[in-house]
């Protein structure tokens, strides 16, 4: 009989235990409309951290006390507080709206009410940023969601295949009832701490922990930076907030009164104070700006809750329907928001109904004020934890201010089930040749260039190329990559190899070596790994100008001594052999400029980029974010007469140069600026030679209507200038035709001075394999072109119209059409 006893109580005690953790939900409405209230504060007693109910006003309890109460707020409404006991008998909620308090407000004569409570918020706002203040720190949990959306949720077997079918859900976009169909592809989790000083004015960023499950995503290290990057701070007590790469503008900036107009609608009483309801109007709806409502309370003049919407007219081309909502705390509403919610769509291709949503929650925990750290510890300003992507499912169970529900839950699996599938796994690997160039054999070694395993030219004939890089997994630190090839044409095989060793990735640091034995045109690096691999193997093609043989070996070293500027020193002996007729090259006067020879030399290379962010790679930092500060590089090398054989002593020297500058209502713009010069006597192949463009792709370190190896200069000047209209003052937010396309227009345009010298102009003509040749030299007039296009939103796809306006005696057309496929300009 004890023994059943005993049975039964711990039977009756694991049933009150697992009541215990059986969700509690309900929907949020208003009390009169029965409307559901989204972004409603959840705050539970005990818990630090509140939840907010959804789009459809659902909440789900997950981590409670049986005597916990719950406090219901929303601005504007009378806080609800209700028991555990209460809510499992009923959790529905609703919310009693406050009775207006307008009549309080001082109306100056002629002059909108709202504007006095905007102004002092705009005067006031710098007090409520955190870079602003003495010494902070904050952690900041974000989940960011992904879904394709096309056509209603009963019609989800016509809208997508049956194939996908068992992978779907459902979401409310909109305050209909009816719901999309979703089919989930990404879901990302990220735990961010953020540090900001005032004296000296420093940040950082350390992403502590990162986990993202996606369709597609192989490389999980670079994904989690991205989407670490997307998900940064950001504040609408700033004047400009940036998005999309596109800065839009504040509704109480500085400069508000040229963008917005006000109502205000009312005011409620709180326990803080009096907060004031205001009415948010975009003076043009093309502008950058948004509509919706803002809360702020009274004496502080801080923002308490917003909700903006931006403007349909707004020409952000595949972007649609953004929303951001924010909630402040009522006891503590200055400096950092309770949670902040961002949502938007991304429209499929013209007569698709396919979409993808994109949902971002970021909530911010553990405000730490007035303990300064050590200004070395800001040396680094973006940080990754060694153990960012180790965390198992019992820490984000712990980080998660709400534990996942079954739909979440349900999410994961789908993903990683739709992986699996033959198609997507093809697809995978075919984007990855198109930005990449190299498609994978196995985990640790990637076939490529595809682009170069194939071409035909008149020096080589039919080139064949077999070559690979290594992956991560292969080695974290050593890196090699090489080819083989072998021509038909002139019988003889080429080769590279580089071996690398990354030291030190956060501050760069690599040295390695490499050796190369190939053909190419005159001037060209063929062991240039910056240019597209696509761009790159179209020099290859057809007539290769000026044609030598090249043999080097090089040694370099590279660091980051402080964050943004990097020396890189190289040592390189080479031997250039032309693969046309030439008289030999000797220090006389009248050696030939086309001759071979030999070379050593040193260069030292410098650069400086102040506040970038950047993605690091396996095998290089790659730049995601843009900043309006100026990158600096120069390059000085010097040949070494006499060592190793060299022929001959040189000196060169060349400066860059390139910025974002941003033009307000006008949109933005970037010029590339280099000049250049060499000092002494030297061949062809180390004269500084324009790069010319003859491919369907437009470039911007180059010229798109110059054919390659036009011109050859030791002394130069280039400029390039590039536009990206925005708001009300871009064409295709004025031209109905246009405005449809939801395009944004770009334009700018490329000139180059420059200039040989007497002892670099050749007097004789080269017999190449097409004839008789020689380079031009610029004459009084420089080159010139200018472009105008189109873009999408990232820049995926571009198009530009390019016409030559200098030198049209050139063997190429005036007018020409160039795409390109890139991310940012």
């Amino acid at each position: 009989m004890r023994n059943v006893l005993l049975f039964l109580f711990l039977l009756m005690s694991g049933g009150i235990a697992y009541a215990q953790h059986l969700p509690v939900s309900g929907k949020v409405r208003d009390s009169e409309s029965q409307k559901p209230q989204d972004f409603v504060t959840v705050h539970i007693r005990a818990s630090k951290n509140p939840l907010f109910t959804d789009e459809a006003g659902t909440y789900i309890l997950r981590k409670y006390a049986l005597t916990d109460s719950i406090t219901f707020t929303l601005l504007g409404y009378q806080p609800v507080v209700k028991s555990i006991s209460e809510l499992q008998k009923n959790g529905d909620i609703a919310l009693v709206r406050q009775s207006y308090a307008i009549q309080e407000i001082v109306i100056r004569p002629q002059e909108n009410p709202a504007y006095r409570i905007v102004r002092a918020a705009a005067r006031n706002k710098q007090l409520y940023l955190p870079e602003n203040q003495e010494a902070i720190q904050f952690e900041t949990y974000t989940l960011m969601k992904g879904s394709i959306l096309e056509r209603e949720a009963t019609d989800k077997k016509k809208g997508f295949s049956k194939r996908y079918a068992p992978y779907l859900d459902s979401l409310t976009l909109t305050d209909a009832p009816s719901k999309s169909a979703s089919l989930p592809i990404f879901q990302s989790e990220t735990v961010k701490e953020t540090f900001f000083s005032r004296n000296p004015r420093k940040s950082k960023e350390i992403l502590k922990a990162s986990k993202v499950v996606g369709v597609g995503i192989e490389r999980e290290s670079q994904i989690a930076q991205l989407l670490n990057a997307q998900a940064e701070h950001f504040s609408l007590n700033q004047n400009w907030m940036r998005m999309f790469d596109k800065d839009f503008v504040s509704p109480i900036a500085n400069q508000w009164a040229n963008y917005y107009d006000y109502e205000l609608e009312d005011s409620v009483q709180t326990e803080s104070g009096k907060v004031y309801r205001l009415k948010i109007l975009p003076k043009r709806a093309q502008d950058l700006t948004f509509g919706g409502y803002m809360w702020i309370a009274d004496g502080s003049f801080s923002l308490r809750r917003i909700e903006l919407k931006l403007n349909k007219d707004v020409a952000l081309n595949f972007i649609k329907d953004l929303q951001i909502v924010q909630a402040w705390d009522e006891k503590n509403p200055s400096l950092l928001p309770l949670s902040s919610k961002r949502k938007f769509q991304i429209t499929g291709l013209p007569g698709s109904d396919v979409r993808l949503f994109v949902e971002t929650v970021t909530t911010y925990t553990d405000l730490v004020l007035g303990e300064p750290k050590p200004e070395e510890f800001f040396d680094m300003t973006h940080q990754i934890s060694d153990s960012a992507l180790k965390y198992k499912e019992d820490y984000w169970q712990n980080m998660r201010p709400e534990g996942f529900s079954p739909e979440d839950q349900k999410r994961v699996e789908s993903i990683a089930q739709i992986n699996r599938l033959p198609e997507i796994q093809s697809t995978v690997k075919l984007v990855r040749i198109m930005v990449e160039g190299h498609l994978p054999i196995n985990d640790k070694i990637e076939f490529g260039p595809v682009f170069g395993a194939y071409v035909f030219n008149k020096v080589e004939g039919h080139r064949f190329q077999i070559g690979g890089r290594t992956t991560q997994d292969f080695h974290p630190n050593w890196i090699l990559n090489g080819y083989l090839a072998y021509g038909t044409k002139d019988a003889s095989f080429k080769s590279l190899f580089n071996i690398r060793y990354i030291a030190n990735r956060q501050q760069w640091t690599e040295w390695g070596a490499s050796y190369l034995n190939d053909v190419g045109p005159a001037a060209m690096d063929l062991n240039n790994a910056q240019l597209n691999s696509l761009f790159f193997s179209s020099f290859r093609w057809g007539e290769m100008r000026f044609p030598y043989q090249q043999e080097r070996m090089q040694l370099w070293a590279e660091r980051e001594w402080l964050p943004g500027f990097r020396q890189r020193v190289t040592f390189r002996h080479s031997t250039f052999r032309p693969y046309f007729d030439t008289k030999p090259f000797t220090s006389d006067k009248d050696g030939s400029a086309y001759a071979g020879f030999k070379t050593t030399d040193v260069t030292l290379s410098l650069r400086y980029a102040s506040a970038k962010k950047v993605l690091i790679r396996h095998y290089e930092k790659i730049p995601i974010a843009n900043s309006t500060a100026p990158i600096i590089g120069v390059d000085v090398s010097a040949g070494l007469s006499g060592l190793m054989n060299s022929n001959l002593a040189y000196q060169e020297v060349s400066l860059s140069m390139e910025q974002r500058v941003r033009t307000g209502i006008l949109g933005y713009g970037r010029y590339y600026l280099k000049a250049g010069k060499t000092f002494t006597k030297v061949p062809l192949p180390l004269l500084q030679v324009p790069v010319g463009n003859e491919t369907p792709f437009f470039i911007l370190h180059g010229y798109n209507l110059m054919p390659f190896f036009s011109f050859a200069t030791d002394q130069y000047v280039s400029l390039r200038y590039d536009h990206h209209f925005e708001g009300a003052f871009s064409l295709t937010n004025r031209l109905p035709l246009l405005k449809k396309t939801k395009m944004i227009m770009v334009a700018g345009g490329a000139i180059l001075y420059g200039s040989i010298s007497d002892k670099n102009n050749p007097v004789e003509e080269a017999v190449t394999g097409s004839g008789q040749r020689r380079f031009l030299s610029l004459g009084k007039d420089p080159y010139a072109e200018v472009n105008v296009g189109f873009k999408n939103i990232f820049q995926l796809f571009r198009v530009d119209l390019v016409h030559r306006l200098t030198y049209k005696e050139l063997d190429s057309p005036l007018w020409g059409l160039r795409l390109s496929v890139s991310v940012n300009p």
